[in-house]
């Protein structure tokens, strides 16, 4: 959340961006389990482009370069051997995705804890 209020300005808005993102995570990943089972292309990277966008607030660099790449692989498909490779790639960013899916709502959660409720 820190690397996030630095990018957001407040706290408020890294919340609020923050339960997107987990809402964004929660509803692609039963669309990306699709995609790669059936090996659609343009959906896994048109949701890996979307995610580029939430990355860079919340996601260590090392995630969003999984991102990019995994997103330019699902663009440039010429052989089977790059196919391959696209849908291994996108097995491995959807159980990172999966991880940060958890770990924000975790932070959800937390952040309803700390938070004193407003009395009229």
């Amino acid at each position: 959340m820190e690397k996030a209020i630095g990018y957001l300005g407040d706290a408020s808005s890294a919340q609020q961006l923050l339960s997107t993102l987990n809402s964004t995570l929660l509803t692609d990943d039963p669309v990306i389990a699709n995609a790669i089972q059936n090996r659609n292309f343009e959906v896994l990277q048109k949701i890996w482009h979307q995610l580029k966008g939430f990355a860079p607030v919340f996601c260590k660099d090392e995630l969003v370069a999984e991102i990019t790449r995994t997103e330019s692989l699902c663009k440039h498909i010429a052989s089977h051997q790059e196919q391959d490779a696209a849908l291994s790639a996108c097995e491995l960013l959807q159980a990172s995705l999966q991880a940060l899916q958890r770990e924000a709502a975790a932070q959800i959660l937390q952040a309803a804890a700390t938070t004193k409720p407003l009395t009229p």
